[in-house]
């Protein structure tokens, strides 16, 4: 099932995720209220019209979320608040933020490239854990071989 996964902003005592089916029956409704997740083909997305909305108004209003097949949730209380990527999905350990006060796009924690998607994506109370490869590494184009430079038609 594809959803819309974004950090719950009304519940204070705990840090809780909201998800909102986008598509079946309940498309565009909030179904669960969960401590974490397990998220496959995940894209990062922040609305620029919210951010300067939040620039505007001066508290947060949600705006930034991520969209991508839901796997597994995890209910509220059943993670420990310092869980992290690892406890969810083997490898997911790039810690990922965002912070619309000093950011404009979701950023990894290790090195401060931006994120636009990731392939699994481990959600705890603890945050947003990716896997990714290292810092500054190529990801391959999904063209591949089509691809080509200016050099490769000059030359």
């Amino acid at each position: 099932m594809r959803v819309r996964l974004y950090r719950n902003l009304a519940i204070r005592d705990q840090r809780a995720w909201s998800l909102m089916a986008m598509d079946g029956p309940k498309k565009n409704k909030i179904i669960d209220v969960v401590d974490g997740a397990l998220m496959q083909d995940v894209d990062f997305v922040v609305s620029e019209a919210g951010r300067k909305r939040v620039h505007r108004i001066g508290k947060k209003v949600v705006h930034a979320y991520l969209d991508g097949t839901l796997i597994k949730k995890y209910p509220l209380h059943s993670m420990s608040a310092g869980a992290t990527g690892n406890s969810v999905a083997a490898g997911a350990n790039v810690p990922i933020t965002y912070d619309p006060w000093t950011m404009k796009h979701f950023i990894r924690t290790d090195c401060a490239e931006s994120v636009m998607d990731a392939g699994t994506v481990a959600i705890t109370p603890a945050g947003v854990f990716a896997k990714l490869p290292k810092c500054g590494a190529k990801r391959a184009h999904p063209l591949g071989a089509l691809l080509r430079t200016n050099d490769d038609w000059n030359g």
